[in-house]
């Protein structure tokens, strides 16, 4: 038979049949591929010699999970896991040059390892190869806040959520110095799931007033950071005279307090005596009586006078005086606005405007116009003895249409009269303990060091502070009565203040 062949189609028929049955090999990327999650990647991986795949095998799998395979000239997934349903994708117009990438979408933390590449065809033996793909997320933008006072300094904190691996975390001050952070806390640390990070720093007035906090991840090679000014006032060494302001302001509420319950105790003992009391019992009870009012009348004045605020303080807070305007459009439809925008009263029975998106319905309440966004602000209010009202500030997004309570969880940072006491709109409704009437209202904003300070113009008597962190914008707010009415001071006529101390 080979006679009749002859030796070179001997040779050639040898050459094709070892063309056929060379094995071919799989070349993937070796290093891991590295993906933000969300996104879409390529995991590479190319036959050689190139061979036309159209009637070959690709099977790609995770594991034991099909994650998509390719036979008999089509797609088959209907054993695909769940987990990649219609999220992959070979590159049909690519065949022809043997390439078996793999096209994965919408990349999830659980996507995370191994994945092996198997082509197989009925003339040659299969081949595999493996492709590492690790997925990072980039956290939000980190915040920082104060969150406590030291025995020397201040305590910030810096958090940021939605960070996989765990990123990294660098301090520093204005200079560009690297601080130590004090401790760092990681939550939710199981695999595969968004992370969040919180790093602490305790600094004192000598390590300055700005601090940047930084986070980077390392497989993504990016970083996002945040700057947080401190100002001078709030580190202990120079406001030592608000501690001082406490502890006496605490002490002798303290001791009402222990009076008070001294006397009801001393009244009830009264009560439940057993025998008719006589004449002189009565007579000694009054006298004990009077002492001690006149002692509680004594304290009360007392008080009064420690919780002036000192004629510097109070001219720091009048030196960043702003001009507050009236938002008509946000008033309450029974709320009569003045042409200069600076005084508001009741006028029931005016007709209702066409566009009431912006507008107050279920209060008496307007917004000022300007906006705050950061720095410090003050204004003052004048306001009538007897009516009710509540003065603050409120986020501009607050709801308009409600009645929800005028505290921080709903946006408010107010007091209020109800014609009878005075009264701290916090977490806890205070009351603000007064003997005479409030006339001239100042407002203090320190947006970016998250305080409000209410206090009484005319006096210089501090009524209370809120404490926290803005989110967005706020605006000056007024809230009054059915008669009530309020006037705004503009920031060139505040009427000046006794000189006393």
């Amino acid at each position: 038979m080979f006679g009749r062949v002859g030796p070179w189609a001997l040779i050639l028929l040898l050459g094709i049949h070892s063309a056929l049955t060379v094995p071919f090999q799989i070349s993937c990327l070796q290093l891991p591929i590295v993906v933000e999650a969300g996104t879409s990647t390529v995991l590479e991986c190319q036959l050689i010699p190139k061979l036309n795949i159209k009637e070959m095998e690709v099977r790609w799998t995770k594991g034991n999970a099909l994650v998509h395979l390719y036979r008999f000239g089509q797609d088959e997934n209907a054993e695909q896991d769940a987990r990649f349903k219609d999220r992959t994708q070979l590159f049909a117009n690519e065949f022809q040059n043997g390439n078996v990438s793999l096209k994965l979408t919408k990349v999830e933390l659980k996507d995370e390892g191994e994945y092996k590449c198997l082509v197989d065809t009925p003339e040659r033996e299969y081949q595999d190869a493996i492709v590492t793909l690790n997925v990072a997320s980039l956290g939000e933008m980190p915040s920082v806040n104060l969150v406590k006072y030291l025995g020397n300094g201040i305590q910030l904190l810096c958090e940021s959520d939605s960070w996989y691996p765990t990123p990294t975390v660098e301090w520093k001050d204005g200079e560009g110095k690297a601080l130590a952070e004090q401790s760092q806390s990681v939550t939710d640390q199981n695999p595969k799931t968004l992370i969040m990070v919180k790093s602490y720093l305790d600094v004192t007035s000598g390590s300055g007033n700005s601090f940047s906090c930084r986070l980077g991840s390392e497989r993504l090679n990016r970083t996002v950071s945040t700057v947080f000014s401190v100002p001078v006032e709030f580190y202990p060494r120079t406001s030592g005279w608000l501690y001082a302001f406490l502890l006496i302001l605490f002490g002798t509420i303290a001791l009402i307090i222990g009076l008070i319950l001294f006397f009801r105790r001393e009244q009830r003992r009264t009560r439940t005596l057993s025998f008719r009391p006589t004449t002189k019992v009565y007579q000694e009870a009054e006298t004990r009586n009077t002492l001690l009012e006149m002692e509680l009348d004594a304290k009360q004045v007392e008080l009064d006078q420690i919780r002036h605020l000192s004629i510097t303080a109070f001219q720091r807070m009048k030196d960043n005086a702003v001009d507050v305007t009236l938002d008509d459009d946000s008033a309450n439809p029974n709320l009569e606005i003045s042409s200069e925008h600076t005084m508001a009263r009741c006028a029931q029975g005016r007709e209702i405007p066409t566009d009431m998106s912006r507008r107050f319905v279920s209060r008496l309440s307007v917004l000022g116009k300007e906006e705050f966004t950061g720095g410090r602000h003050f204004w003052m209010v004048e306001v009538d003895k007897q009516l009710r009202w509540d003065l603050g500030v409120a986020r501009e997004s607050v709801d308009r249409e409600g009645k929800p309570a005028l505290n921080p969880e709903n946006g408010y940072w107010t007091i209020g009269h109800d014609g009878q006491k005075y009264w701290a709109n916090d977490t806890s409704r205070l009351e603000i303990s007064l003997k005479g009437k409030l006339q001239m209202i100042g407002i203090y904003v320190n947006y970016d060091a998250g305080q409000v300070v209410i206090c009484d113009a005319a006096t210089r008597a501090h009524l209370h502070s809120f404490t926290g962190c803005f989110e967005g914008t706020i605006c000056p707010f007024f809230n009054l009565s059915e008669s009530g009415k309020v006037s705004i001071f503009q920031s060139t006529s505040l009427p000046k203040q006794p000189n006393s101390a």
